[in-house]
């Protein structure tokens, strides 16, 4: 009986292990079985969306037709109907609605989706993007798409609509479609809800090269050098340049400043001549700037000795940051700037975006410096949750240009690599706080404590707290009074994916299985720990919310925000570099502009 207890007592930890074994090799089938289901389902929507798209854009309703099953049936759909919501400044908006609702078969659906055509010269763009994955069957699926149209009436007014669709699809139930016999149909469409803006598009006119503003941008030299080649990330060569607005010579006209992969250009704004035009001056060899500065790709104008003239930081991405201190005009009204680079300890190199800020609230301007990765030998360690950045920098100006680095002492290192910085008092008690975008991961609000009993001032991350923890490829931030209620809001530029359908909830799960199929758990687990004290039980979803676009977060006036972009419609697809709040129509309410650009596929399957 002894012997047999003792026989149990061995076999009992591998009879568990075996059963764990048993339950987590069910599991990662189980996950692997979604997954797989869900990008074949993903990828046949796509290629029929495409096909509608294409339709569309070729005014063909017979490729239009076997884009739909057969069996197409809803009980109760209505028309679409444009109402106008808004007639002001040259610009209409419509809304989208359904009306007259009614039994609708195939027929009625083409001739319905005909209809967008009417009016319409000419699509510079007719696609529809998969937005999201909602529902897999075994023949059937339940998708979310975006019709995406631009072009041109035949009355020569330009228009855009944006239409979010629910389209539930089944498999192969006419011939000749896309996929033939096995592709996909939809079978029954709604309206979620429209937008369309409309105007004749003369609201603005380019006049750089009439106003004498010739810069074009060069790419970097250094990264084609046997030092610098980017051999793991080879991506960031294609990602220079920045531009700066400012009166640097102080007669009252706004001045331009671009940074560039190469050489950098400074243009002096002579005001307008007898005819009204406006005139620059490249002045940067005349004022004394470098002609050459690969991987100078912001230029921060900024008065750092309070003499009441902007001094340049020169941030660099190689070698050794710089600084030209202002030391005015001329007689011809051309400023002079000397160099103290060699005088200045600022730091060098892998900087991208440079702030300044009165952190300490000591009456100067102190300097924050956003650094990436190193490109020659480091990669992004995960594509959702990236914090192998160099570390950002403090500066505390001590006055007289002298600088020290108080990063750790304040804690803002941050570990991200960021693209974007923004300083607002968000809070009301009277000193700045700091935002920050990362790209492949997180942005976060860090909140300045003020001074503690040894002077030092401190920052505390309350991203989860505060509601501003956006999981993104953060590229810019912006801090503005969105709603007029008082109080500053906050807008993050992110990248939004036309694949954000392949985030969702399995693919994440088979990322951390990826990591242990690789073996590098180890060195990835720590981030997933991480994104699950943030996200919870729902952390499977992160992948979704790392593609979903700009964020627009309304402050409550209590320390907490509330994400809309959704609701206001301020996250369209693309991937945005920059943004700013301006009341451009001087209507009393803060526009955001937001800049967009990058490769997209020559299909246009994701971009």
């Amino acid at each position: 009986m002894a012997r047999r207890s003792k026989r149990w007592r061995w076999l009992l930890p591998l009879l568990i292990a075996a059963a764990l074994a048993a339950g987590g090799t069910y599991q990662v089938r189980r996950v692997q079985e979604r997954a797989e289901a869900l990008a074949s389902t993903g990828t046949a929507a796509i290629q029929l969306l495409g096909e509608l798209g294409g339709a569309l854009k070729d005014h063909d309703p017979e490729r239009l037709r076997l884009c739909y099953a057969d069996t197409y049936h809803h009980p109760s759909q209505g028309t679409f109907e444009q109402a106008l919501a808004s007639d002001r400044d040259g610009v209409r908006v419509y809304e989208w609605e359904e009306a007259g609702a009614k039994a609708f078969d195939r027929d009625a659906v083409v001739a319905e989706m005909e209809g967008l055509l009417e009016g319409v010269d000419a699509f510079e763009l007719a696609k529809l993007k998969l937005a999201r994955v909602e529902e897999i069957g075994d023949d059937t699926a339940v998708i979310r798409a975006v019709l995406w149209l631009r072009g041109r009436r035949q009355s020569g007014e330009k228009f855009e609509s944006h239409a979010t669709l629910r389209l539930h699809l089944v498999r192969g139930t006419n011939d000749g479609g896309p996929g033939g016999a096995k592709g996909w149909r939809i079978e029954r469409q709604d309206l979620l809800s429209g937008v369309t803006t409309a105007g004749l598009g003369d609201g603005f006119t380019d006049v750089a090269a009439a106003a004498g503003i010739d810069h074009r941008l060069e790419p970097n030299p250094l990264f084609a050098t046997e030092e610098w080649r980017p051999r793991t990330f080879e991506i960031i060569q294609y990602g220079p340049a920045g531009a700066s607005a400012t009166d640097v010579d102080g007669d009252g006209w706004v001045d331009l400043f671009f940074g560039d992969g190469h050489r950098p250009h400074l243009y002096r704004n002579l005001g307008t001549d007898a005819g009204g035009r406006l005139r620059f001056r490249d002045i940067t060899a005349a004022a004394g700037l470098p002609l050459e500065a690969p991987g100078a790709n912001v230029g921060l104008f900024v008065d750092l000795d309070n003499d009441g003239d902007e001094d340049l930081v020169l941030p660099r991405f190689m070698g050794k940051n710089q600084l030209f201190r202002n030391d005015g005009a001329d007689a011809t009204g051309v400023p002079h700037f000397t160099d103290l680079s060699d005088a200045v300890d600022l730091g060098k190199t892998f900087v991208v975006v440079a702030s300044a800020v009165d952190y300490d609230n000591d009456g100067d301007l102190d300097l924050y410096f956003g650094r990436y990765l190193d490109p020659r030998t480091d990669l992004p360690t995960t594509l959702f949750y990236t914090r192998n950045g160099q570390g950002n920098t403090l500066f505390r100006n001590d006055g007289n240009f002298r600088f020290t680095d108080v990063t750790d002492e304040a804690g803002v290192r941050e570990g991200g690599l960021t693209l974007g910085v923004g300083w607002a008092d968000y809070d009301a008690d009277g000193d700045q706080d700091l935002y920050v975008a990362n790209d492949f991961g997180r942005n976060a609000l860090l909140r300045n404590e003020g001074p503690d009993a040894e002077g030092k001032v401190r920052f505390t991350d309350v991203s989860e707290e505060s509601g501003t923890l956006d999981f993104g490829f953060g590229m810019s931030v912006s801090w503005g009074d969105a709603d007029g209620d008082g109080d500053l809001d906050l807008y993050v530029s992110n990248v939004h994916s036309g694949q954000r359908w392949y985030g969702q909830s399995t693919t994440l799960q088979q990322y951390l299985l990826t990591s242990i199929r690789q073996g590098t758990i180890r060195e990835d687990f720590p981030i997933y720990r991480e994104i699950y004290g943030y996200a919870g039980s729902a952390w499977q979803s992160y992948g979704d919310r790392m593609v979903k676009g700009n964020s627009l977060m309304l402050n409550d006036g209590a320390g907490r925000f509330r994400e809309v972009s959704e609701i206001a419609g301020t996250n369209p697809f693309g991937w945005y570099w920059g943004s700013a709040f301006l009341d451009y129509d001087n209507d009393g309410r803060q526009d955001v502009y937001a800049n967009n650009g990058w490769i997209s596929g020559k299909t246009y399957a994701d971009l």
